[in-house]
């Protein structure tokens, strides 16, 4: 099922949780709401569901109005952050619930609410836990029987909100990969809300970037990583290194670096319709490399303050030559033949096409 958000608003007193959100889900798609704590991904996920009612705008699934007597009737999964099990009933009961308390016309023989319970159950890998409740289930194992659940009353449009944020990381990474793997099998419109960068990116056929509000960029991982749509994206999708620079006759001064500004355009502030006079730099930290000596790139002096050797990459810390703290990360490989100790003073380099340059000064 399409879902389709038109001009969607909504406020809470005087503060905008919404505004004026426009977004197009296909059929089928694993869609992530991403964005930091307030952005109002979690609103609309509930204006989806008719769980909240928003201000100005309109929902619609497969063309038709949400409140509408051809859409109201649809089905509608929704699965909350802290699980919601019913906590006197065993993961069976738990399950076959939604089956049980259909309209009697509607409603399926025992035999069958116990083959469909038993086909979800081996579907998030929960048969062998049927009879166990909920307290004795690991939270991992709750959020599974949340989703069979939901699954059970086969629902046209799937919504979870933040489904593995109340996991340690070892469970949050096994669920997500399941996740996928699942949605792979049922192919059903599904929307999840996180904040996290990695789940969104490793799970999403398409992720929705939310900031104050708004919608920052719309896309597939891949996009909103390598072609983000502006400064707010990049520096909240992973690691990011920023460099505050002033903007003078074309050229972008960063400490004892300078470049030209990209296409050589001018920067006018449309507010004030004066020249801008700063400019935002954002670099990745595995985009930077360090070598003992200067190269043919852009390169300035830095001085290692630490050293953090565990992992897939080594990540180092420096301080710019003109003060400003920078991380890199480089390869074991790299590191051992550099030979890098703390308080070793090393040249720092990077390719000027790998910027990512915006007018003004993030804060």
């Amino acid at each position: 099922m399409s879902i389709i958000i038109h001009n969607i608003s909504k406020k809470f007193g005087a503060f905008t949780a919404l505004n004026n959100i426009n977004l197009n889900i296909p059929t089928g798609h694993l869609v992530a709401l991403l964005g930091p704590s307030g952005c109002g991904k979690t609103t609309l996920l509930r204006i989806i569901a008719g769980l909240e009612t928003a201000d100005t705008g309109k929902v619609e699934f497969e063309g038709d109005d949400y409140f509408s007597p051809v859409v109201y009737g649809k089905r509608i999964g929704f699965v909350f952050q802290h699980y919601a099990l019913f906590r006197h009933m065993n993961v069976f009961e738990n399950v076959a619930f939604g089956l049980r308390v259909k309209p009697r016309k509607s409603r399926l023989s025992k035999a069958e609410i116990k083959d469909r319970v038993f086909s979800l159950l081996r579907l998030v890998q929960m048969e062998h836990l049927s009879d166990h409740y909920p307290g004795q289930l690991s939270g991992g194992q709750r959020q599974r029987v949340a989703l069979a659940r939901v699954l059970a009353i086969e629902p046209k449009v799937l919504l979870l909100d933040e489904p593995f944020g109340a996991l340690d990381a070892r469970v949050r990474q096994e669920l997500r990969r399941w996740l996928k793997k699942l949605h792979d099998e049922i192919h059903v419109t599904s929307i999840f809300v996180t904040h996290d960068q990695e789940e969104a990116m490793e799970v999403a056929d398409q992720v929705v970037v939310m900031n104050e509000g708004k919608i920052e960029q719309v896309g597939t991982p891949e996009e909103v990583y390598h072609k983000p749509a502006s400064g707010f994206v990049y520096n909240f999708l992973g690691n990011v290194n920023l460099f505050h620079g002033r903007i003078e006759h074309g050229q972008i001064h960063i400490g004892e670096i300078s470049m030209e500004w990209p296409e050589n355009e001018l920067v006018i502030n449309e507010d004030s319709h004066e020249q801008l006079k700063t400019a935002t730099v954002f670099l990745r930290p595995h985009l930077l490399e360090i070598d003992k000596s200067p190269n043919y790139k852009s390169s300035f002096r830095a001085k290692i303050k630490h050293i953090n050797a565990a992992g897939s990459q080594v990540k180092i810390e420096l301080v710019a030559s003109w003060g400003d703290s920078i991380v890199a990360e480089i390869s074991h490989e790299r590191f051992k033949e550099l030979q890098l100790k703390k308080n070793m003073e090393v040249y720092v380099s990077f390719d000027k096409q790998n910027l990512f340059i915006t007018p003004g000064l993030l804060t």
